[in-house]
């Protein structure tokens, strides 16, 4: 087989395997996710990025993980400070969620300035106002995960809840959601068993 013919094959398979990949991120998106906004600040520098990659990943203690690109300036603000703060959104926050994954917006402590926010007494980072809950993080371990993305490894060390509806992200788009009730199954776990399937 010529080299040329070789070079046609391999790029074939290239095209393959990123059409393949393509493919499986799609169907990922059917994985309804929640939105939040990280905050975080080191040394006077401030920073807030939009995620809908946090999750619980231990119950004791409660410790959560989220992905955010290993070269970002949040993934660095985060391992200089070793702390961040998770506002989960709400439904009506869906403006927020874009202005904070708008790489146009100002640098610093201006992208606040269209805000309504405060600042947690505890940690003394950035608290988004009528937030769904907030979740203080302490950094313990940070996983290189795929080609150019982190995982943040973080237990909660306080947080607070608010009523309201989540902002949910599904299939690509930004959603409100009505919760009912399901049929369920009585009698598979003990009462005192956590509701959470596991």
């Amino acid at each position: 087989m010529s080299g040329a013919r070789l070079a046609d094959v391999a790029a074939d398979a290239t095209t393959d395997a990123e059409a393949e990949a393509q493919l499986l991120r799609s169907v990922s998106r059917q994985l309804p996710t929640g939105i939040a906004v990280l905050t975080a600040a080191h040394e006077g520098a401030v920073h807030a990025a939009t995620v809908s990659t946090v999750c619980v990943v231990s119950q004791r203690p409660l410790t959560v993980s989220v992905s955010l690109r290993r070269e970002s300036f949040m993934t660095r603000l985060i391992a200089q400070s070793g702390h961040f703060m998770i506002n989960v959104l709400s439904s009506r926050q869906a403006l927020l969620a874009d202005w904070f994954a708008n790489p146009q917006r100002p640098a610093g402590a201006r992208q606040f300035d269209l805000v309504k926010w405060e600042t947690d007494p505890e940690s003394g980072l950035p608290v988004l106002k009528d937030r769904l809950a907030q979740l203080a993080c302490r950094l313990t371990g940070t996983l290189a995960v795929g080609d150019a993305d982190a995982l943040l490894i973080a237990p909660v060390v306080s947080g607070r809840a608010a009523s309201g509806r989540p902002l949910i992200n599904f299939a690509g788009r930004l959603h409100d959601v009505e919760f009912r009730d399901v049929v369920r199954r009585q009698g598979w776990r003990e009462p005192s068993a956590p509701a959470g399937l596991e």
